[in-house]
């Protein structure tokens, strides 16, 4: 490993401190750091909306928020990213930013670590036969009423049959890794990220048929606005939102593209899920 770069949540405490220690620990043995320019440390300065420098490794330091932004910003770069956790929960991000983390590092060093690959998806919003946007996800993608709105209705295909119309408060659209986020509040399932699926979770719906559905990552989703003079809103990995209109497609299918999670700690899916969700059930 010759170089890393560094990108932060300048938010959380302590993350200068934290960013200089493994500036630090990478400057010993002569790896270069490109380090977010709010930082103020590293070798380099890094600029988020320049293109990725020629580095091994993303150092990523914030909670699963901040890495679903990285993982979507750099996903043309297929750079392995390591997350070092300061949020709450911490699904994606591998290593904990107290006395361990050199520890942590030299496990990096000796080349003891393996890469997890996730799976994405490819989100197309097509208004009146154009596209209007287009962009990636890593957890899910959702179409939800707007603060003042009422029951919306959505209807979705899958490779182009009529899956159903969804009435409700919407819909998400998750990857396995997601199945852990926005789709389990939702009632949807707990998926392990090697399976090759997408899961589709309404929201609140307004009928008893309405469950959740797991199909082929291949497959095709779409999903038509159907609602007139509502408030829509459609919202990437819990980040990134636009304004959806009358008849709107969001168009969903697998990506060419995928996320690289560098893991340290031989630790399971189940491992870090069953630790997650009882932490937060004790908690509770």
């Amino acid at each position: 490993m010759k170089a890393v770069a560094i990108v932060a949540n300048m938010s959380k405490s302590q993350i200068h401190q934290i960013a200089q220690r493994i500036t630090q620990w990478c400057r010993i043995r002569g790896i270069s750091v490109w380090c977010q320019q709010e930082l103020g440390c590293g070798d380099y300065p890094l600029t988020l909306g320049d293109p990725l420098p020629p580095v091994d490794m993303v150092m990523v330091l914030g909670g699963d928020g901040t890495f679903l932004s990285v993982a979507r910003r750099f996903a043309a770069a297929n750079i392995p990213l390591l997350g070092v956790n300061l949020g709450r929960l911490g699904f994606l991000t591998e290593v904990e930013p107290g006395d361990d983390l050199e520890a942590a590092l030299a496990k990096l060093a000796a080349g003891e670590y393996i890469i997890d690959s996730r799976s994405m998806l490819d989100i197309r919003i097509v208004r009146k036969g154009q596209e209007v946007e287009q962009t990636y996800a890593l957890n899910e993608v959702t179409v939800a009423k707007g603060p003042l709105a009422r029951i919306i209705r959505l209807d979705a295909q899958v490779d182009g049959a009529l899956v159903g119309s969804y009435h409700g408060d919407g819909l998400i659209v998750s990857t396995p890794t997601g199945s852990t986020g926005y789709s389990l509040s939702a009632g949807g399932p707990i998926i392990a990220p090697n399976v090759k699926v997408m899961i589709m979770t309404p929201i609140c719906p307004h009928t008893l048929f309405a469950r959740p559905i797991v199909v082929d990552r291949h497959a095709r989703i779409t999903v038509d606005i159907r609602s007139p003079q509502q408030e829509i809103v459609l919202t990437v990995d819990g980040q990134h939102s636009l304004y959806l209109q009358y008849n709107d497609t969001i168009e969903v299918s697998h990506s060419a593209h995928r996320t690289s999670l560098v893991r340290l700690q031989g630790k399971s899916f189940f491992d870090i899920l069953h630790r997650k969700l009882m932490d937060q059930t004790r908690k509770g």
